[in-house]
């Protein structure tokens, strides 16, 4: 897209999109939800559906409605696991009721996806929850996603929802990303401290961005901030899908973007896009464990795209099983590489720094002991 002027036809052409909610948007200036903000974001995404597009919304808010129904005013977010899992269990049922009975005046119909990073993380369960979204596509039915916080514990928690509605772009193969906030869009400083803060309307490098971007806007109701935002919308560039950040609070923008005019912040999308395979080996794969390697396997896997042998491993560090998830790590510790072990961590450890020839003079036959440890194909290089 050459100019903002384009915007009406760039919008035209995207065809499944993700929107994202963040609880601050759902809240009225007391902290507690609004039914009228949720009657403006279903008619957002009504709009955008009766434009045959799909919609998939990614939504924040069951902790604070939680806290609402049960009395507890505190703004402080410093509460145990169990406590925020109750407090999801009690406002999980309130959002859904509330985007169930905005979205019937449009005849649309909803299903709640709770979701936990294992069911992103285990290649297995992705797919899984991709097929049973894809279904409730099919089925003309709004799928609302969350994060499983009733069950989920810290080891297996996403940073936040920002974090997770940019993975799940990857799981649905989304060609748009929306992020909706409290603020309108990303600015050169804080607006609101400074009056002379700008609006900052298209943002081309992220990563570049990213890196001299500091954020104080964190909202004392949720669990990211810009930054969080910023982030998202880098592993969405990553996967070569745009993002547009904007607020979810003024009505008067959303109706703007539906209708085709910028509103926010765009953030295009990187022309090193990576394939989904990579993608989701990069951002959403599980650690299990770590391999160390020397300066040569190094050059080798960053410059020259070879795939991880045997004899340029110095060092495994965790217990994990063949085809699971594991860091390739430099002898200071930066990581070069993600990717799926070919081998059991016992078995690299009896193997490594060894030549293929110092294998099978060592163990033989024994198919346990290749001394390819993690396939190019199934390895990705940091960003």
């Amino acid at each position: 897209m050459k100019k903002l002027t384009d915007f009406k036809n760039y919008l035209d052409s995207k065809k499944r999109i993700v929107i994202k909610i963040g609880t601050q948007v759902l809240l009225n200036e007391r902290g507690k939800p609004s039914i009228y903000s949720f009657r403006n974001i279903c008619a957002f995404a009504f709009s955008l559906i009766n434009q045959k597009k799909e919609v998939i919304l990614v939504s924040s808010g069951a902790i604070a409605a939680g806290k609402d129904l049960l009395g507890i005013n505190s703004e402080s977010n410093n509460f145990s696991i169990p406590q925020k899992q109750a407090f999801a269990a009690c406002g999980q049922p309130i959002l859904m009721g509330h985007y169930d009975s905005c979205f019937k005046r449009y005849g649309i119909k909803t299903a709640q996806v709770l979701l936990t990073k294992e069911d992103i993380s285990v290649r297995k369960r992705f797919t899984n929850a991709r097929n049973t979204i894809y279904e409730l596509l099919n089925n003309g039915v709004v799928p609302i996603i969350n994060e499983n916080d009733t069950v989920s514990y810290e080891e297996i928690r996403f940073s936040d929802n920002d974090h997770l509605s940019a993975l799940i772009l990857n799981l649905v193969c989304a060609d748009l990303f929306i992020i909706l906030s409290n603020v309108k869009g990303v600015f050169d400083k804080n607006p609101n401290i400074y009056k002379d803060a700008k609006p900052v309307r298209v943002i081309s490098d992220i990563k570049s961005y990213i890196k001299n971007f500091k954020d104080i806007t964190k909202s004392p109701y949720g669990t990211g901030g810009m930054n969080s935002k910023l982030f998202a919308s880098f592993i969405a560039s990553s996967a070569g899908v745009d993002t547009v950040i904007a607020s979810g609070k003024d009505k008067k923008s959303l109706g703007a973007l539906s209708e085709g005019k910028l509103s926010g912040t765009l953030v295009t999308s990187s022309e090193y896009k990576i394939n989904k395979k990579k993608h989701w080996l990069l951002f959403g794969m599980e650690k299990y464990g770590e391999i160390v390697i020397d300066d040569g396997a190094v050059s080798a896997i960053s410059g020259k795209n070879k795939s991880l042998l045997a004899s340029g491993i110095t060092d495994v560090k965790g217990d994990f099983k063949k085809g699971c998830g594991v860091y390739i790590i430099d002898k200071k510790g930066g990581i070069v590489s993600k990717g799926i072990s070919n081998l059991d961590s016992e078995d690299i450890l009896k193997i490594k720094g060894l030549s293929s020839e110092e294998i099978k003079k060592k163990f033989g036959k024994d198919k346990k002991k290749s001394y390819l440890v993690v396939h190019k194909d199934k390895m990705v290089s940091n960003i």
